[in-house]
């Protein structure tokens, strides 16, 4: 039941900023809608697990880090992606690496692999069936090692944090 709470208010901001307007009734209307939402997806999710609202609170604070790091990782690679497409001859090795993971939850799995994806010049492809390894296209492979301890260093560290 804790879950439906929490979802239902995370799903209230949403409407708000969906709407474009950020007030009381909005974020009522959202929060009432969000239960029947919630309701449709409830096969996918295991809401039997029990939630703390003191750790979620303690989380907040991570997940806008983790939010404010992704933000400048995007940026960086736009960067990096513009400068790698303007040149007058692009020498580009582009192919499929292999990450190893240490998320074990399926929000976790799924934060790291929308973040790798969200970031420009990476696509994450597949999970391992065991999933503890992520596929990762990426547009210059040139040293695989640097981008592989890139994610799991940086991103998956944070995405950790916030997360699990």
């Amino acid at each position: 039941m804790k879950r439906y709470v929490l979802y239902a208010i995370a799903l209230g901001f949403v409407w708000c900023f969906v709407h474009g307007v950020v007030n009381l009734s909005n974020f009522l209307i959202g929060a009432l809608i969000g239960p029947f939402v919630i309701k449709a997806f409830k096969d996918l999710y295991d809401f039997k697990e029990e939630v703390s609202y003191t750790e979620t609170l303690k989380r907040i604070p991570k997940q806008i880090h983790y939010f404010a790091i992704l933000m400048v990782n995007i940026v960086k690679a736009s960067i990096v992606v513009a400068k790698t497409v303007l040149q007058p001859k692009i020498n580009i090795k582009p192919g499929i690496i292999a990450v190893p993971i240490r998320a074990k939850t399926d929000v976790g799995i799924t934060a790291i692999s929308n973040t790798i994806s969200l970031t420009p010049g990476t696509l994450t492809i597949d999970v391992s069936d065991d999933r503890s390894t992520l596929y990762v296209h990426c547009l210059d492979i040139d040293n695989v090692k640097k981008i592989r301890d890139s994610i799991k260093d940086d991103l998956e560290e944070y995405v950790l944090e916030a997360f699990e």
